[in-house]
């Protein structure tokens, strides 16, 4: 039976996006990961995900530029932006870019909250 939801996980640490997509799929939430930005960035404008997970600060490219290039081409896409320095420059950024931010470090179930959030409310 497939999953109603699905998310990709977008993080250069490999055991982090493991970790995640066990959280995610424990909760019945189908997964995709990737540890490389570019590829990351194929996956989401090629297949249709309910959310995307991202990290801010990965070699290549960043969460941000990765997140409006997104937005650019999927402008309904539901964006959760995660950093251990989430500080009030990228909340603004985040705002402007109408995406979630999460900051590290955080519970499985705050994760799962979030994004049930982006799902109901609607960040565009």
């Amino acid at each position: 039976m497939e999953s109603e939801v699905r998310v990709l996980i977008i993080d250069d640490d490999e055991t982090f996006c493991e970790l995640l997509a066990e959280t995610l799929d424990g909760a019945g939430i189908d997964t995709v990961w990737t540890t490389d930005g570019v590829d990351g960035y194929e996956k989401s404008v090629s297949d249709t995900f309910d959310a995307i997970v991202l990290d801010v600060h990965m070699p290549r490219v960043l969460g941000t530029e990765l997140a409006k290039d997104i937005k650019q081409k999927k402008p309904r896409a539901k964006i959760i932006l995660i950093s251990t320095f989430a500080d009030e420059r990228l909340r603004e950024i985040a705002s402007q870019l109408d995406v979630a931010l999460l900051s590290k470090p955080f519970s499985a179930n705050h994760l799962l909250q979030m994004i049930d959030k982006v799902l109901c409310e609607g960040h565009r």
